[in-house]
């Protein structure tokens, strides 16, 4: 069985505070071979893209120590609305939070994917008991992990149909309509 051959996931994580790009490649090298692809805020997958990269985030910080916030806003209007689109697109979301490290387009994607009851996988740096209280009060405590593994390996065990999906968060089509 591939159940999830062919479904997208959004990569939610820390960007400006703290880099994301490790456990996102992780995740996306262990997902690919099963036919999920994997939206990384960092190659966003656009034909007309916006670029997220350090050197974009270097020139922002420039812009914000010289008060150019305008230009700052302007650029973070545009990542943000290609970045919630790709939350938009997934069938399921993958999120990897430091607790102690504000990370507010996290926030926006974890509230609108979860508004949009999308299957919603949390790996919290530290362990599941470093959950933040509010978090708890999103989504149902089961999506909340100690790590990216025990994630990746749950995802494993959903497509291999070992572990029954929570029907009312997955809304799946049919592998030939994906």
């Amino acid at each position: 069985m591939n159940l999830l051959n062919k479904t997208k996931t959004y990569l939610v994580g820390h960007m400006q505070y703290l880099s994301g790009r490790n456990w996102r490649e992780v995740v996306t090298a262990e997902l690919e071979p099963l036919g999920i692809t994997c939206f990384d805020p960092y190659k966003k997958p656009f034909v007309k893209d916006v670029e997220e990269d350090e050197e974009t985030r270097e020139q922002m910080n420039s812009w914000m120590e010289s008060a150019k916030y305008e230009k700052v806003a302007d650029r973070m209007k545009t990542i943000r609305s290609y970045d919630l689109n790709l939350v938009d697109r997934s069938d399921f979301i993958i999120a990897h939070l430091t607790p102690d490290i504000a990370s507010w387009g996290s926030a926006e994607e974890l509230v609108t994917a979860v508004r949009m009851k999308k299957p919603t996988f949390v790996s919290i740096e530290g362990g599941k008991t470093k959950t933040p209280l509010w978090i708890l009060g999103m989504l149902p405590h089961k999506y909340i992990y100690n790590n990216i593994e025990e994630i990746i390996n749950m995802i494993f065990l959903i497509n291999k149909g070992k572990k029954e999906i929570d029907s009312e968060r997955w809304r799946l089509l049919r592998e030939d309509y994906r």
